[in-house]
């Protein structure tokens, strides 16, 4: 029998593989640079929210990508991701 601290071992491995996880694949979404802040686990909607901000090179590569116009880069975008279950086989 598994005790309460391997227990909470393990659920803490399995947070920090999801947010691993997430900070390779968010990046990922976007055609320029950006940084993955703050990613947090809200309970009461068993969901995984995660900021992105656009990093130093965003503005020269979207600039060089519209073909030279001038961009701003304020502020973050915020992504709420559904925690769903699937049944394994």
């Amino acid at each position: 029998m598994s005790t309460l601290n391997d227990e909470m071992a393990t659920v803490r491995s399995d947070v920090d593989d999801v947010r691993d996880h997430i900070r390779a694949e968010v990046p990922k979404l976007f055609e320029f640079d950006v940084t993955v802040g703050t990613i947090s686990y809200n309970a009461n909607s068993d969901s995984v929210s995660v900021t992105v901000e656009p990093s130093s090179r965003a503005r020269e590569q979207l600039s060089d990508e519209l073909g030279g116009v001038n961009v701003r880069t304020d502020g973050q975008l915020e992504f709420e991701f559904r925690v769903t279950n699937t049944d394994a086989e």
